[in-house]
C-alpha cells in the first residue's frame, strides 16, 4: 500500500510490540532468518518446521520462535524464523546452544532449504501503535521503505509527526514500525499492518483518509509539510503480504 495511504492505513517480520516475549524489561531486537526452501520440497520443509518447533517444546525453551510465510512480492514463497523481544546481549546466553539448534536444524529442516539469509530489525514501540496484548495476526501487509542517504533524520521526523497526528485523533489503525540495524541496506524502514482475514484488507469508510487525518491534527500547512517529507526522503518503496504459520511456530505454553 502506498504511503499516502499509510499511511491511509505493516512486519519483521517481519514484521509488532505484541509480538515481544513476555518479560520484565522486552528487548526491542527482531532477528530474522529468511528462508526459502528448494523447488518441489515446499512439504518436506513445512514437515521438518513442525519437528523443530516440537524439538523447542522438548527442550521448555522460554522463547518464542515464529514462523511467517510471504504470499506477495518478490520473495513470495520465503519463510520468515523470527526470535522476537530480545536484546542483543541475549545471545550471548541463549537457553538453547547455537550449536545445538543448528544441528537440529540441518537433521530436519536444512536438506529442503535453498538459501539463508539472517537480518535484524528494531521495533520503534515509541511511534507504533500496535494491538493490546499478545497477538499475532493472521496477516501482516508489509511496507518497506528505501529511505535515500542522508535524509534519515527527515523521514523520521515525519513517522514521529504522524504518530502524534495518529494519537491525537486517536485515529483507530493499528501499525508497527521497524528499522533494519544489520543484514541489509541501511536506511530501510518497514511499516507492520495488522490484518484477521483478507476482508480486512478493504478499504474502511468509517476511518478518517491519512491526509484528512494529518489535517484534523495539525492543519493543511502541516499536513502538507510531512507527506512532502515523506514523498522527498524516500527512495523506493516496496510491499508483500505475510502469513502468520502457528502450526510451524513455537510458542512456549501452547
Amino acid at each position: 500500500m502506498k504511503h499516502r495511504k499509510l499511511l491511509s492505513v505493516a512486519g519483521i517480520i517481519l514484521f509488532a510490540a505484541s509480538l515481544l516475549a513476555a518479560q520484565e524489561k522486552p528487548g526491542t531486537l527482531l532477528g530474522l532468518e529468511f528462508q526459502k526452501p528448494k523447488n518441489g520440497t515446499v512439504p518436506q520443509y513445512e514437515a521438518g518446521r513442525k519437528q523443530k518447533a516440537a524439538w523447542h517444546k522438548q527442550q521448555n525453551d522460554p522463547q518464542p520462535l515464529v514462523v511467517w510465510e510471504t504470499l506477495s512480492g518478490d520473495n513470495t514463497g520465503t519463510y520468515l524464523v523470527g526470535r522476537i523481544g530480545q536484546h542483543w546481549a541475549d545471545m550471548d546466553k541463549p537457553a538453547i546452544t547455537d550449536e545445538a539448534d543448528l544441528a537440529e536444524f540441518q537433521k530436519v529442516v536444512g536438506t529442503y532449504v535453498d538459501s539463508v539469509t539472517t537480518r535484524y530489525y528494531e521495533f520503534l514501540p515509541k511511534i507504533s501503535n500496535p494491538l493490546p496484548g499478545m497477538t499475532f495476526p493472521k496477516f501482516s501487509e508489509i511496507v518497506i521503505f528505501q529511505v535515500r542517504y542522508g535524509k534519515g533524520s527527515d523521514f523520521r521526523s515525519a513517522i514521529d509527526r504522524i504518530y502524534e497526528a495518529s494519537q491525537k485523533t486517536k485515529w483507530p489503525l493499528n501499525y508497527y514500525w521497524y528499522v533494519l540495524v544489520n543484514g541489509g541496506q541501511t536506511g530501510t524502514y518497514v511499516l507492520s499492518l495488522p490484518h484477521n482475514s483478507w476482508a480486512d484488507f478493504e478499504d474502511k469508510p468509517d476511518v478518517k483518509p491519512f491526509r484528512d487525518m494529518l489535517k484534523e491534527a495539525f492543519g493543511q500547512a502541516e499536513a502538507d509539510s510531512i507527506t512532502d517529507r515523506i514523498d522527498h526522503s524516500v527512495e523506493k518503496e516496496t510491499s508483500e503480504i505475510l502469513q502468520f504459520r502457528p502450526d510451524l511456530s513455537y510458542l512456549p505454553g501452547k
